[in-house]
């Protein structure tokens, strides 16, 4: 869980932060017990397979999860997911690494975005563009008259 998050705001922030990763607007909180510190929604990973997520003051989990079609992907993923099925992740980002290979991707994305968007790390990192762009153009070779 979020340091002095309320379960309210961990589950609303579930339900909007990982839109990029998962299918977007597919989080949808069921469960909400304060008192008892619960949490559960659904979510559709980009697999293709929807998953059951338990928040608590121990962590995360996935609950259960299903294959919402017959491809390869859909069926792998959800057969490897049972295999983790009730393990317990200390952030949901955690856990969506671990049961997506697809988030992977998108998260690694995603990041790769921020950093060459945000102008104060562009700056200081030397991308290939950069580099070219001190390197002097080639002068042409003159060019010998065979001519007689």
């Amino acid at each position: 869980m979020r340091k002095k998050a309320s379960l309210t705001e961990e589950l609303d922030a579930i339900t909007r932060d990982y839109d990029y990763g998962i299918v977007p607007c597919s989080a949808t909180v069921f469960v909400l017990d304060e008192i008892n510190h619960l949490g559960r929604l659904d979510l559709t990973l980009l697999e293709g397979v929807m998953i059951i997520v338990e928040v608590n003051r121990e962590g995360y989990k996935v609950t259960s999860c299903s294959a919402l079609h017959n491809s390869i992907l859909a069926m792998e993923t959800s057969r490897n997911i049972s295999f983790s099925l009730n393990v317990v992740y200390d952030s949901m980002e955690t856990l969506l690494m671990s049961v997506s290979p697809l988030y992977c991707e998108r998260l690694e994305r995603f990041l790769l975005e921020r950093i060459f968007n945000d102008p104060t790390l562009s700056a200081s990192s030397s991308s290939p563009a950069s580099t070219s762009d001190s390197i002097p153009p080639q002068q042409p070779h003159p060019q010998h008259n065979t001519t007689a």
